[in-house]
């Protein structure tokens, strides 16, 4: 049975990255980028203790009338967004994926698998 999981990569710039992934393998999140592997890491310890409380996702709609969701932190600092969905169940199911993923903790290191 597969796990969701969190997925650290290199953007083409350079920078560190993370995407969560469910269980199916389907993206469910991605955060900002971050000059190195320990922001990043760090930014990924943050979605796991903010995405416990329902109040840090703001839910929101996009000017195309798709719906997507953000995590925030206490001080309102944007950890993290997730994909576009047609329809706020779709989003509202998002969330309640983040919130299972973040269970699992599993985070895998893509960057040791990208060749220079």
């Amino acid at each position: 049975m597969r796990k969701p999981k969190f997925e650290i990569f290199t953007t083409n710039d350079g920078q560190f990255q993370f995407r969560l992934k469910a269980a199916n393998g389907e993206p469910i999140m991605t955060g900002r980028a971050y000059d190195s592997k320990y922001g990043v890491m760090h930014a990924i310890a943050h979605v796991m203790k903010e995405a416990q409380e329902e109040i840090r996702f703001v839910r929101k709609a996009s000017a195309n009338y798709k719906f997507f969701f953000q995590l925030r932190s206490k001080s309102g600092r944007l950890i993290g967004w997730s994909q576009l969905y047609q329809t706020r169940q779709g989003r509202d199911n998002g969330i309640r994926a983040v919130q299972t993923a973040i269970k699992w903790g599993r985070v895998e290191d893509l960057t040791k698998l990208q060749i220079a």
